[in-house]
């Protein structure tokens, strides 16, 4: 019996068509073209280098070439790329070159990534309330669903009218298809919400090809063409410019997204709520989009003000005795006070009945952990 290596020659050729369409679908497909170029990119820089081995030599070199160029995510974000690329058709695993991940966070230390500002609670009603519907109505319905959804600038341009429904006193809005692949829904509630979005729903035009919610706007009436990914991205930078803010450019596409967060950890919500509204799978991701916020600075230093609260020495009572002839007092509530100085007399005093001290620590363990 032949017991040597198999190869693909012992594949049937239906088996090996059906492999490689599957190896085909291992890229993610938005971005497939991407992860294409990034591995051209360091093929080309091998021929240029005559380098024909695939060394962890090979990639600590690329790497130390690109960081006169590149950021540090920026470098993360091309390993990521190459180690899927390869993975596929090189059959190489580089993340299990050490130095080159090593590198990698040694470029990081110190990196602060550039994030969008946040639009304030004000800052958005006055938007809302006093810009022109003339000439800022598709805005203010974008800037509605992107923060009562905390929404990324593809999910709005894909936004279909099918997606809405009005209920009268709320909309139930839904995203079929979000960028971690689980679909979505959000509410927006507050009747000059609803009613800026039927003003721009009624100058949809009669006939439409498609059934994109929002199309582009001018002069109080839309067109046919539905609004393109990076018009969404500059909504926000011509909302601070008209709000008159500094560095209005600096207000970009993840404006909305990040103005949502922040407004919901300022108003009380946890982080489990946190990763549920924006559709987040890791913590430390859902933490990056929240704003700095001077109300939650206030608050951490108002608590560290206050100090730790004393509880208050409480009732008591006296308590039928086990014997016929007497009575004793027992503590049906106890202070912490106690327990400051000779802690063991004071307790006796109050619970005589304990012969012994270790009888009632449960109780009073118990009475100070929940008082």
């Amino acid at each position: 019996m032949n017991t040597s290596e198999n190869t693909g020659e012992d594949v049937p050729f239906d088996l090996s068509k059906a492999a490689a369409a599957a190896t085909e679908e291992l890229l993610p497909s938005k971005s497939k073209e991407r992860y294409e170029k990034q591995f051209q990119i360091f093929e080309d820089w091998r021929r240029l280098k005559n380098v024909t081995s695939l060394t962890e030599d090979v990639f600590l070199a690329y790497f130390a070439e690109k960081s006169s160029s590149y950021k540090a995510s920026s470098l993360w974000s091309t390993y990521s790329m190459l180690k899927a690329v390869l993975l596929l058709k090189e059959n190489l695993d580089i993340s299990k070159f050490c130095k080159v991940t090593a590198y990698l966070k040694r470029k990081s230390t110190g990196y602060q990534p550039k994030k969008s500002k946040c639009l304030s609670r004000d800052q958005i009603d006055k938007f809302l309330l006093e810009a022109p519907d003339k000439e800022f109505l598709l805005m203010k319905v974008a800037l509605i669903f992107g923060v009562s959804g905390a929404c990324r600038c593809d999910e709005l341009s894909r936004m279909l009218v099918d997606d809405i429904e009005d209920q009268n006193n709320v909309l139930i809005v839904h995203i079929p298809d979000s960028k971690t692949k689980k679909p979505r829904r959000f509410v927006v509630v507050d009747e000059r919400n609803l009613a800026t979005y039927r003003r721009y729903l009624e100058l949809r035009p009669p006939s439409i090809p498609h059934k994109r919610l929002f199309l582009n706007y001018k002069k109080g009436k839309c067109t046919v063409q539905p609004v393109g990914l990076h018009s969404f991205g500059k909504f926000p930078s011509q909302i601070a410019t008209y709000l008159g803010l500094p560095t209005p450019l600096e207000y970009t596409g993840h404006c909305m997204r990040r103005s949502s967060a922040t407004l919901l950890v300022d108003a009380g919500g946890d982080i489990t709520n946190l990763k549920r509204h924006g559709g987040w799978q890791s913590s430390s991701v859902a933490e990056g989009y929240i704003e700095e916020s001077i109300e939650n600075k206030l608050d951490i230093a108002n608590k560290i003000q206050a100090g730790p609260k004393k509880r208050p020495f409480t009732n008591i009572e006296t308590c039928p005795s086990t014997s016929s002839d007497s009575s004793e007092i027992c503590c049906t509530e106890i202070s912490t006070e106690i327990f400051d100085k000779n802690w063991s007399k004071e307790f006796r005093q109050y619970f005589p009945r304990c012969r012994k001290l270790d009888d009632c620590m449960p109780i009073v363990f118990f009475l100070i952990t929940f008082l």
